[in-house]
C-alpha cells in the first residue's frame, strides 16, 4: 500500500446515503434498501444475522444510516460523523480542514439490533444522550461518539461487545469488519448487516507513514464503505478494536478510530451509562482485563483442553477440571485461589479441602505429564481464530504446580 500524497482526501464512509423520494418523513426509519447513492460494502463479506450487538443507526438529521457497537445495555459506540454534519459538501475528509458541527438533538438517532434496517418503528430504540470526545471539532483523530439509549437492550436480544481498552494493537493482527453498508455502486443491499473476516491491521497510530492517520487512529488493509461508518473492527477474541471512520476512494485503505487511544473516555462513559440504566458497571470499565481468558467460570469436568471453553484443563490428582487465567483485576471465584502455572501465568486452582476435591499439604499440587491428555494453552496471548466453533489446542506437557502460600 502506498502512502497517500499530502493533503489527500478520504471519502466519508457515511457519505450521501440520502433517503429517496417518498421516504422523507424523518420521524420514521428508512425502509429496507431505501437509500440513495453508495459504493461497495465490506468487499467479500457475507450476510450476518448473528452479531446482534453490531447495531444499525438511522440518523434523521442526516437522512442516512450508520453502524455502531453495543458495549453495554444502553451504550452504543459509533463515529462522530454519524451524529454531526461536517463542513465539506463533497463528502470527503481533509485532515486539518474538515471539522464537525454540533450534533442534533439525541432524539434524532434511532438504533436497532435487527439484521436489517426496517420501516417498523417498534424495532428501534431512542437515544437519550450523545456523548462526544473530550477534544476539539477536528475530524481526523476524533471521529468517535457514544449514544446512551433511553432504554436498556436485554442481553437475550444482544449481548454487549467488549472494547479492547487495555491492550494495544500490533501491526499484522487479524480482524473482522461489520457494517450496514451497501453491496454495490447502485446502493443495493444497504441497510443489511454484513461481515468480512481475515482482514489485517496495516499500521497503528504514529507507525503509519501517512500524516492523514493520526495517533488516535489505525489503518486496515481492505475496504469498507458508506453505511459502514461507526461500525466495529473486531479482533480474534471478539473485542472491539476500532471504529470505522473513512477510507480511500473505491473503498480502499480504511482508517479506524483507535479504541485503546480513548480508553478512559469509554470507561468513564460506561460508568455513567450504567448509572443511568440501573445495571452493574461492566467489569472492563473498572479495570478488569478484556481478554475473555480471564472471564470463564472454572470447575467443569474435562478430559482435554477442547472440553473447556477456556482451553485450559487441570489435573490435580483427584479430578480434572476446567480453569481460567486470573490476576489482581480478575480474581478467582470463592473456593478458588490464583497461583502461577509453569509459564508464570496466574491460573485458578481449587482450594484445599473444598467440597469438589483438593489435595493435602504433603501431596503435590496439580500436575500434567506427557501421558496426560490435559493441558493448558502454551501461549494464551496469541490470537486464536474464533470462527467455526471450538478451537483445537496442541497437547503439550505443561506442569501446573502449587506454590507455597
Amino acid at each position: 500500500m502506498s502512502p497517500c500524497p499530502p493533503r489527500a482526501r478520504f471519502a466519508l464512509l457515511f457519505g450521501a446515503l440520502a433517503l429517496i423520494a417518498g421516504c422523507g418523513d424523518v420521524s420514521q426509519p428508512a425502509p429496507e434498501g431505501a437509500v440513495g447513492e453508495a459504493e461497495l460494502d465490506i468487499s467479500g463479506g457475507y450476510a450476518d444475522d448473528k452479531d446482534t450487538a453490531v447495531v444499525g443507526i438511522y440518523a434523521t438529521n442526516l437522512g442516512g444510516i450508520c453502524t455502531g457497537s453495543l458495549l453495554a445495555p444502553n451504550l452504543v459506540l459509533t463515529a462522530r460523523h454519524c451524529v454531526s454534519q461536517i463542513n465539506n459538501n463533497e463528502g470527503t475528509v481533509e485532515c486539518g480542514v474538515t471539522k464537525f458541527a454540533p450534533p442534533a438533538a439525541p432524539s434524532s438517532y434511532l438504533v436497532t439490533t435487527g439484521p436489517e434496517l426496517s420501516q417498523d418503528p417498534s424495532v428501534y430504540r431512542a437515544t437519550k444522550e450523545v456523548v462526544l470526545l473530550p477534544a476539539g471539532d477536528d475530524f481526523c483523530g476524533q471521529d468517535q461518539a457514544i449514544l446512551i439509549l433511553a432504554e436498556n437492550i436485554p442481553e437475550a436480544e444482544a449481548k454487549p461487545l467488549v472494547p479492547r481498552v487495555d491492550e494495544p494493537l500490533v501491526n499484522g493482527e487479524k480482524y473482522s469488519a461489520i457494517g450496514f453498508g451497501a453491496t454495490d455502486g447502485a446502493g443495493n443491499g444497504a441497510g443489511a448487516r454484513r461481515r468480512r473476516d481475515d482482514l489485517t491491521v496495516t499500521c497503528v497510530a504514529d507507525e503509519c507513514p501517512d500524516f492523514q492517520v493520526k495517533t488516535t487512529e489505525w489503518m486496515g488493509n481492505a475496504g469498507v464503505c458508506q453505511g459502514d461508518s461507526g461500525g466495529p473492527a473486531i479482533d480474534a477474541k471478539n473485542r472491539v478494536i476500532g471504529v470505522t471512520s473513512r477510507g480511500g476512494f473505491n473503498c480502499s485503505t480504511p482508517i479506524y478510530g483507535y479504541v485503546k487511544a480513548w480508553d478512559q473516555w469509554i470507561k468513564d462513559t460506561a460508568i455513567k451509562a450504567a448509572e443511568m440504566g440501573g445495571y452493574p458497571v461492566p467489569a472492563w470499565a473498572n479495570g478488569a482485563p478484556t481478554n475473555p481468558d480471564y472471564s470463564y467460570t472454572p470447575g467443569d469436568a474435562c478430559n482435554e483442553p477442547s472440553d473447556c471453553a477456556s482451553g485450559r484443563c487441570v489435573n490435580d490428582g483427584n479430578e480434572q477440571y476446567c480453569t481460567r487465567l486470573c490476576n489482581e483485576q480478575a480474581p478467582c471465584p470463592e473456593g478458588w485461589y490464583c497461583d502461577s502455572d509453569s509459564n508464570g501465568q496466574g491460573v485458578c486452582f481449587k482450594k484445599e479441602g473444598s467440597a469438589s476435591g483438593g489435595w493435602g499439604e504433603e501431596e503435590e499440587g496439580p500436575q500434567l505429564s506427557n501421558e496426560s491428555s490435559c493441558s493448558v494453552n502454551a501461549d494464551p496471548t496469541k490470537p486464536v481464530p474464533w470462527r467455526g466453533g471450538i478451537f483445537a489446542l496442541a497437547l503439550v506437557a505443561l506442569g501446573l504446580r502449587r506454590r507455597t502460600r
